[in-house]
């Protein structure tokens, strides 16, 4: 069996459906709900040092547009 993770807006209500009816078929099964917020992400970028150091507001913008 294979494992598909699906990040969508819940408050779409064609999308909410489409889950549904999904979950309707045979030999698909929900295996868990998690809802992460903004802050979550962000402490994970930083636990993983997916982060950019700047010296002052011009630094970010010109690391940011590079």
């Amino acid at each position: 069996m294979e494992t598909i993770t699906l990040q969508y807006d819940a408050t779409n209500p064609a999308l909410k459906g489409l889950i549904a009816a999904l979950l309707k078929l045979e030999g698909v099964n929900k295996l868990k709900t998690s809802k992460r917020s903004g802050l979550d992400e962000a402490i994970d970028d930083f636990k993983q040092g997916r982060t950019t150091k700047c010296n002052d507001f011009d630094d970010y913008l010109k690391k940011i547009n590079e």
